[in-house]
């Protein structure tokens, strides 16, 4: 499990222009994604920032008096807010970061924040005012500094590693993982019972979630679907709840004989992932995919909202793919 506070942490990279913040912050991104983290970017420019341009329909409602327009797309989200003032950086980071594993700022030097200095011998500027006490520095020139880590500049993986070793959580390798079959009204209950023999010594536990009218299934703990008006999103809703582990990985009737190697692979696969899915996954079965229990506020707010499509409200949690063919 991983140990979150209230904020995510937060580290700023701070230096002249030109020497290349925006090309390691760029690195270091996709680097912490490979590794399964949700990153954040602040940007600090003291200038006005004007991103909502004159005659577009978020403009002219802006314009009107909204406090904040919101842009829904199926693979993008943009809101414009307006300020009645001057924001704090970490007020910022709670406003529009509440999920991010880590968050990166260029700039904010003046700030208390965790800071490192990025240097580059060619383009280094004396009159430049640096931060109190970095905690390392990112440079070209090994010697740099003394008393903090003097890290290489052309190396993202290796300041990706100073951050993780010293701002972020450790995470569990293996986290505890309950196999759930989701059993419909023409499910089989032997075949049931041998999946769950064949893959039980994968897993912590194993689940059956009972839809009405589905055969009973002997040997096997049992839960009755608690939503069963809400679709296949009540079964999730359900193995989340009853499961006595943080995730669940869900066979559907289409799927109670998923190759042994699939089971495995999903179950060590993006530890930090709410999601979990074949790479060729589609709707509408619910399995076979990974579920964590930070998905149970996305699946309440998807059926308030009307949204029954397993998949309709993915983009508000964190989702990784894994080799294998549904």
């Amino acid at each position: 499990m991983i140990l979150r506070a209230t904020l995510p942490p937060v580290v700023s990279f701070v230096a002249p222009s030109g020497t290349g913040k925006t090309t390691l912050i760029e690195g270091l991104i996709r680097v912490f994604v490979t590794r399964g983290l949700r990153v954040g970017v602040v940007k600090h420019d003291a200038h006005r920032v004007e991103l909502d341009k004159p005659g577009k329909d978020s403009w002219r409602f802006r314009r009107a008096g909204a406090f904040r327009v919101a842009l829904v797309g199926d693979e993008q989200l943009a809101v414009f807010s307006g300020l009645d003032g001057p924001v704090p950086v970490l007020g910022v980071v709670a406003r529009a970061f509440p999920g991010a594993d880590l968050v990166l700022t260029e700039g904010f030097r003046r700030s208390s924040l965790p800071m490192i200095r990025v240097h580059r011998s060619a383009v280094d500027d004396p009159s430049w005012e640096p931060p109190a006490a970095p905690i390392a520095w990112i440079s070209d020139a090994p010697r740099v500094a003394r008393g903090v880590p003097v890290l290489p500049l052309d190396a993202p993986e290796a300041a990706a590693d100073f951050i993780t070793e010293r701002l972020l959580a450790p995470v569990e390798a293996s986290p505890r993982t309950t196999l759930a079959f989701s059993l419909g009204s023409a499910a089989d209950p032997s075949a049931v019972r041998a999946a769950a023999a064949r893959l039980g010594g994968l897993v912590t536990e194993t689940l059956v979630v009972r839809s009405p009218g589905a055969p009973a299934v002997d040997g096997l703990r049992t839960v009755h679907d608690v939503r069963p008006g809400a679709g296949p999103l009540g079964t999730v809703i359900t193995a989340l709840v009853a499961a006595r582990t943080e995730r669940v990985l869900l066979l559907d009737g289409l799927h109670h004989t998923a190759p042994e190697a699939l089971v495995r692979s999903m179950c060590a696969a993006a530890p930090l992932a709410d999601v979990v899915v074949p790479e060729r996954w589609g709707s509408p079965g619910i399995g076979p995919a990974r579920y964590g229990h930070r998905c149970l506020p996305a699946i309440h707010a998807a059926l308030i909202s009307g949204e029954e499509r397993v998949d309709g409200w993915w983009g508000q949690v964190r989702v990784a793919r894994v080799p294998g063919v549904r």
